[in-house]
């Protein structure tokens, strides 16, 4: 992971008058301000940041910028940023927000390279070198590395088997199942616990029924918890013959997983890790489940 510090041109180690006044309009990229040691001065969505339980957490202080489709430029302008950050999605407003400052694009999502844990890693290491921090991301992924290392010596000690993790569809009868090109899935295989969806997913994740569960029945499903909507999902699926009778159903092997933000810089690895493994330990039966 830290190859991504090593492998930057020489020419972006250093900046001349780094930026200190940086606002986001992406939630990715305030997870790396923040994790780096440079909140940003204000965020679009800033309220809903932390109702999916996105970390870290914002400061008191930071700003609300409006929605992330329709940012409020006539704020934004006012803060007088220094430099200003986005997602890939936004490129219809990047010529608006660079009458206000210079722009960074966060790319970390992106099907043609995939791998979003490793985009995740070099797109901290470019906006720490574009602050003038890559001590501190340095030390930060890291920290990370040696997070995920932990997490995955616990899963080794475990008889884990396939593992799917969804968010739940309120009709009660579909899902969002995670596989290749999500961040989930590069935890996943970063703790050596295969994905029991092992389709293809160009965006991260696929729309199943609860008809094309039948074929993962041996699987542990998590589902990421998202509050009232799960409620709702929950309460139509329990009505369903069908879902009853699914192995993992009958079994008990069906389980939240405290809600993050799925989309979201290196931070969110941590907390899937965090999730998958505390799930994991707590399901797993110390009889049969420990290894050696």
């Amino acid at each position: 992971m830290l190859g991504a510090l090593a492998c930057l041109p020489l020419a972006t180690r250093a900046h001349a008058g780094a930026p200190s006044r940086v606002a986001s309009l992406s939630w990715a990229g305030a997870q790396i301000l923040a994790s780096i040691g440079a909140s940003p001065i204000a965020l679009t969505e800033l309220d809903s940041y932390p109702e999916v339980g996105a970390l870290p957490p914002m400061p008191p202080g930071v700003i609300e910028l409006g929605s992330h489709s329709e940012p409020n430029l006539e704020l934004l302008a006012q803060l007088k940023p220094d430099l200003i950050v986005l997602d890939q999605d936004q490129s219809n407003v990047e010529a608006q927000l660079q009458r206000i400052a210079p722009t960074f694009t966060i790319d970390i999502y992106d099907a043609q390279r995939g791998k979003p844990l490793a985009r995740a890693v070099e797109e901290t290491a470019r906006l720490a070198a574009r602050l003038d921090r890559l001590a501190q991301a340095r030390a930060y992924l890291d920290e990370v590395d040696r997070h995920l290392a932990t997490r995955a010596a616990t899963i080794a000690t475990l008889d884990v088997p396939p593992v799917l993790v969804v968010d739940l569809y309120d009709d009660g009868r579909r899902f969002f199942v995670y596989g290749p090109n999500s961040m989930i899935h590069d935890v996943m295989t970063r703790l050596k616990i295969a994905n029991a969806w092992r389709g293809d997913t160009d965006a991260g994740w696929v729309l199943l029924t609860v008809e094309d569960l039948a074929p993962m029945a041996d699987a542990q499903m998590f589902y990421i918890s998202h509050g009232a909507r799960d409620r709702i999902a929950l309460s139509n699926l329990v009505r369903s013959p069908l879902w009853r009778s699914l192995p993992f159903i009958a079994q008990g092997r069906f389980h939240p997983l405290p809600g993050f933000f799925t989309y979201g810089a290196a931070s969110c690895a941590i907390q899937c890790a965090d999730g998958l493994t505390q799930g994991l330990v707590a399901t797993t039966h110390s009889g049969s489940g420990a290894r050696g």
